[in-house]
């Protein structure tokens, strides 16, 4: 199996920028969306049927934006096990996560 060698102190601070992410989704995204403003549908106006429309949208919207939130929590999470993962192995990944970590990151500045 092939192995690619990437710069630690580059994998470092993509792991960094990763859980700065991570911590922004945390503290200010996922809250708002489960106990904040967003939480509520807003108030959808008079005119006939705009109520029951926009509430079944909006509940939808918020399903699939919910949804959506926990991939990318699962996908940042991910990231940043695997980038840690190869810098406890002074950056040598194996073929495959070589391909992943340069997929995701456009290989900018990563090379040892």
């Amino acid at each position: 199996m092939a192995i690619r060698a990437f710069d630690p102190a580059a994998l470092e601070r993509y792991r960094q920028f990763l859980g700065d992410l991570i911590d922004e989704l945390e503290n200010e995204v996922v809250p708002s969306l489960r106990d904040g403003a967003l939480k509520k549908a807003p108030a959808f106006g008079t005119a006939p049927g705009a109520t029951e429309h926009a509430a079944v949208e909006y509940a939808d919207f918020h399903a699939t934006t919910w949804r959506n939130l926990q991939y990318l929590r699962g996908t940042l999470y991910g990231l940043r096990a695997g980038l840690q993962s190869a810098i406890d192995n002074g950056g040598v990944v194996d073929q495959q996560t070589a391909v992943e970590i340069l997929r995701l990151t456009d290989g900018d500045d990563l090379y040892a």
